[in-house]
């Protein structure tokens, strides 16, 4: 299975690994960081930023009685993951992770020990691939409530590939009473010199840097949980307001319940 990877290209997983202070990286992985952190250093503390965000979405999620959870674009295996804090407020909640990246499914096999987690090498741009997945049905009831979680991926699917239609695609899936959760790298605020930088960087995968506007709309027939409403991630806290800081690279995301 380890020929599989490819230890001669950057993986943006293993790169948000790196910036996370994981372990599971390569050399490849950590110069194309530092690269990436050179043109952009607030670039870690996003990261960082970005993971307490998933962490509060998987804890208010769970707080509701959601049990079912399903995480597109997972990356890496890493302190707090959904299952780990989610199973903390409610123990019987099944979590299944999907991501394209051959190094994660590595690292996903030790999570397999658990009965209510699963992990399933998938495309976030084929959605109906990854609800058809037998993991998937095995452990994830359609007719309940599911948390589906977009943390940092749309970012990473171009326009060409109809980001709103994938989203639009998932939510259809899943029960009234279900919740999606999406952070996004956003030109909000952004410093002209570090988008112009980001811009030149070689990655594996580009990003695709969207307005506010344009990420809000990948919530359009839902009802964010407000407060905190849709803001940026340094800010997503329930019941509470937090100040923005002054990053000059920022993501934006929210939380929101279908009806």
């Amino acid at each position: 299975m380890a020929s599989t990877i490819d230890r001669t290209k950057p993986s943006p997983a293993r790169m948000y690994d790196y910036m996370l202070d994981g372990k599971e990286n390569f050399e490849v992985d950590r110069k194309q960081a530092h690269i990436v952190l050179e043109a952009a250093p607030e670039a870690k503390q996003a990261a960082v930023v970005n993971r307490r965000f998933l962490v509060a979405a998987t804890q208010y999620a769970a707080s509701l009685g959601v049990k079912q959870f399903l995480d597109l674009g997972s990356g890496l295996p890493t302190q707090d993951n959904v299952h780990q804090v989610a199973q903390r407020v409610v123990p019987d909640a099944s979590v299944v992770y999907v991501d394209n990246d051959p190094s994660v499914r590595l690292h996903a096999q030790s999570l397999l020990n658990d009965p209510r987690t699963g992990y399933i090498e998938g495309d976030v741009m084929t959605p109906a691939e990854i609800i058809a997945n037998p993991v998937t049905q095995s452990l994830i009831d359609f007719s309940k409530p599911v948390a589906v979680f977009l943390v940092a991926v749309l970012h990473f699917v171009p326009d060409g590939n109809d980001p709103y239609g994938i989203v639009h695609d998932l939510v259809e899936q899943v029960a009234p009473g279900s919740l999606l959760a999406i952070s996004h790298v956003t030109t909000d605020e952004i410093s002209p010199v570090v988008s112009e930088r980001i811009a030149r960087q070689q990655l594996a995968v580009p990003l695709n840097l969207r307005s506010g506007e344009q990420i809000r709309r990948f919530f359009d027939g839902l009802d964010l949980v407000d407060p905190p409403g849709f803001v940026f991630t340094e800010q997503w806290a329930p019941d509470q307001k937090l100040p923005a800081d002054d990053s000059p690279l920022k993501l934006r995301c929210g939380v929101a319940l279908k009806p």
